[in-house]
This record gives C-alpha cells, sequence and structure tokens, in this order.
C-alpha cells in the first residue's frame, strides 16, 4: 500500500471476539467531511475465538500529557495494543498491522486492561502495563532504537523508532480480583478494581508497587445493605494530575472520587440501566460519557451531577466509548457489530459502518505531523513522475 494511502486523520482500529483488527477510516480529515464517508479498508489477523481480543489501548506519551489521549499524547504515532483471552498481549504498529516488540508477551492470566507508553524522562524504553483478572499488576519493558527505514514511532523522533523485545519489569498481587484497570498519563499510577469484598477502587505507585489511595465503601442504605464492589470500569479526569478518578459499577452506579479531598465518592449517582462497561472524558473534563450492557451511551455533568444527554442508534452491549484525541468527537464499538462515531456538539451520529462480527474495542489513529508531510511529499512525486 502506498504510504499516501494510509494518511487518513479519521481512523480507527476496531477488535473483535474472533481476534481480528478491522481499520475503518474515511478520506477527510475533519468532522464536516466524516458524514457517511466511514467505512472497513482492511483487516489484520486471522480468525481464532480461542484468541479473541478483549482489550485495546492506543498507545501515549510517556512523557505524560492528557488522561484522555488530548494533545500531548502520542497517539499518532501509530501503535496500539491488544490483550488476548489465550493470556497474551500484542503491541503492533498501526499502518500496517505489524506486530512489534518481538511478538506477543504472556502475562500470566485473562487481562482487563492494557496500558501502553512511549519513552520518558529517565526512562528510555517503551512501557506496558497489564493486570488480569486474578489481580496480577505486570509492567514489560522493551529498549527503543534507531535505524534507516524503521517504523512504528513516527512522533517521537529519528532515535526512537524501533521497540526490542518485551521483558518483564516487574509483577506483583495487587487485589484479589480484577474487572478494571487504566494507568494515567505518562503511566505512573495504575488504578484498578473488581468484584467482592476487599476490591474496591485502589491507586499504586507503578515505580514503587505501592498503594496510594484505597476507595471507602459507599454509606449504608436506609435498609442497612451495603452492595459489595463491583467496579466494572475506570477512567482518570484530564488536567487533574491524575487526582480525580471516575468509575462505573456492576450496579449502574458512576462514581467521581477526588483523592485530595476524600476517600468516599464526591459524586456517587446512578445512570441507566444496567452494567457499565466503558468510560470518557471530555477534554474540558465537564461531561462523562457512560457506555453499559444493554447498548445505553450516556453523558453527564460532572460538576452538576446532572444526566444531560441519552446518544441513540445502539441495538447491543457498547464495549468500548473512546473520545478523539483532538475533536469533540466520540467512537463507540459493541455487540452490534457497528462502528459509530458520534459529534459531542450536536450530540448526532455523524457516521456508521457495519464490520460483521461482534467489537470489543475501538482505538483513534491520528497521523503525526512528519507523517502527514512524509505523505503528501510522497503523493507530490508519485503525481510528478506520472
Amino acid at each position: 500500500m502506498a504510504a499516501a494511502s494510509t494518511e487518513h486523520r479519521v481512523r480507527l482500529l476496531c477488535t473483535d471476539e474472533l481476534g481480528v483488527v478491522r481499520v475503518s477510516e474515511a478520506a477527510g480529515t475533519n468532522r464536516s467531511q466524516l458524514d457517511g464517508l466511514l467505512n472497513m479498508s482492511t483487516r489484520w489477523g486471522e480468525p481464532s475465538r480461542a484468541r479473541r481480543i478483549l482489550k485495546c489501548r492506543a498507545g501515549e506519551d510517556g512523557a505524560g500529557g492528557s488522561d484522555s489521549g488530548a494533545p500531548g499524547s502520542c497517539v499518532a504515532s501509530g501503535w496500539m495494543a491488544v490483550a488476548r483471552h489465550d493470556g497474551t498481549v500484542e503491541v503492533i504498529e498501526s499502518a500496517s498491522g505489524a506486530v512489534m516488540g518481538g511478538g506477543g508477551v504472556a502475562v500470566g492470566g485473562v487481562p482487563v486492561g492494557v496500558n501502553l507508553y512511549g519513552p520518558a524522562p529517565g526512562r528510555e524504553g517503551a512501557r506496558l502495563i497489564t493486570v488480569t483478572e486474578d489481580g496480577e499488576a505486570v509492567v514489560h519493558a522493551a529498549g527503543c532504537g534507531s535505524g534507516a527505514g524503521a517504523a512504528g514511532f513516527g512522533s517521537f523522533g529519528d532515535d526512537d523508532r524501533i521497540v526490542e523485545e518485551w521483558t518483564e519489569s516487574v509483577r506483583w498481587k495487587a487485589t484479589g480480583h480484577a474487572a478494571a484497570c487504566r494507568a494515567s498519563a505518562g503511566g505512573a499510577i495504575l488504578a484498578l478494581g473488581g468484584k467482592g469484598n476487599g476490591n474496591d477502587l485502589k491507586l499504586y505507585d507503578v515505580e514503587t508497587q505501592t498503594i496510594t489511595f484505597k476507595a471507602k465503601p459507599p454509606p449504608e442504605n436506609w435498609l442497612g445493605y451495603r452492595a459489595p464492589p463491583w467496579v466494572s470500569a475506570i477512567q482518570f479526569v484530564p488536567g487533574s494530575d491524575s487526582r480525580s478518578i471516575i468509575l462505573g459499577t456492576g450496579e449502574h452506579v458512576l462514581r467521581l472520587y477526588d483523592i485530595r479531598t476524600n476517600k468516599r465518592a464526591v459524586l456517587d449517582m446512578s445512570v441507566g440501566d444496567a452494567v457499565i462497561t466503558s468510560l470518557a472524558v471530555s477534554h474540558d473534563a465537564s461531561t462523562a460519557f457512560i457506555a453499559n450492557a444493554q447498548g445505553q451511551l450516556n453523558s453527564v455533568d460532572l460538576r452538576k451531577g446532572l444526566l444531560i444527554n441519552k446518544y441513540k442508534g445502539h441495538s447491543g452491549s457498547i464495549r468500548e466509548v473512546v473520545i478523539h484525541p483532538m475533536e469533540n468527537l466520540i467512537a463507540t464499538a459493541g455487540l452490534d457489530r457497528y462502528l459509530r462515531v458520534y459529534s459531542t456538539d450536536t450530540k448526532r451520529c455523524l457516521a456508521a459502518t457495519f464490520l460483521k462480527q461482534a467489537l470489543t474495542g475501538v482505538c483513534w489513529d491520528l497521523r503525526g505531523p512528519a507523517r502527514e508531510a512524509a505523505a503528501a511529499e510522497s503523493a507530490a512525486a508519485e503525481e510528478k513522475a506520472a
């Protein structure tokens, strides 16, 4: 495939229950050119239900930036991590689907979440953080080097392009059972939680593997009953320096924690009618997007604690909702086999495409300025040669 043909700003990578990565893209570079033009362009991987993909995550800048992948992150560099049911995690190059880092790494259990970061000050290599459902957190590292014609780390620079073989750095028992996890911008803090007593929200310092925050359970209700923890989704709030976290529960409750003020949630509200499966937060940290297992997608004003909108169109469990790193767009993928893109300004579905299999995740893939310039130069050269 010619270099120019991969340079689409509106480009999404979806994972499915057969272990295949499906690429959907539009030729436009902004939302006004997106309407109805999103189509599947290619797919990577051989179908295998035993190796189905459970979670995926776009790579981020190891130096920090925004917890939502907003400007300052390296989502545009073209790499993503996929966690498979067979207990392996792979890092793939998003332009070609090639597996980087010497192949997949075994994490010792079924993964419930994966996070991927590039080089950072004081850390030359890339970092891969995975949590398994039995509560083990695993950190892998890989050196980055230089090489002519190397690909994969487009936004870093000429000296940080090739991911070498992954090696395990540290492993520790973080909780008794894990159902969801999320690492902060830069990968310094790991938030996780699960199902059952003792498995409520915890925050760990990844370098020291020590607990920095442990949530207090909510008060008992008027019947004297307190439901055991069931953390089903976690997301850091952008701009909070990793000190504000939202989580969703199996009892369709949204909670907002501010670790600077209280160990109990500062916001606790019921949203929807089913298990919350995925969360996203707007760039200004004012709005949370909550997806659940009944196909409901709602938005909540985090400052007022009010439900403000319901997004229509889904007919099955939504597995992932992700916000565009730069624009006011969200993408969803779920069991109804559709990838959808919505405007958070108009609340309208801008595009939807049928991808044939039940979807388990979605990532935005952006082209960095250097790669776009190279594509434009290549296109100009081809036109001149013709």
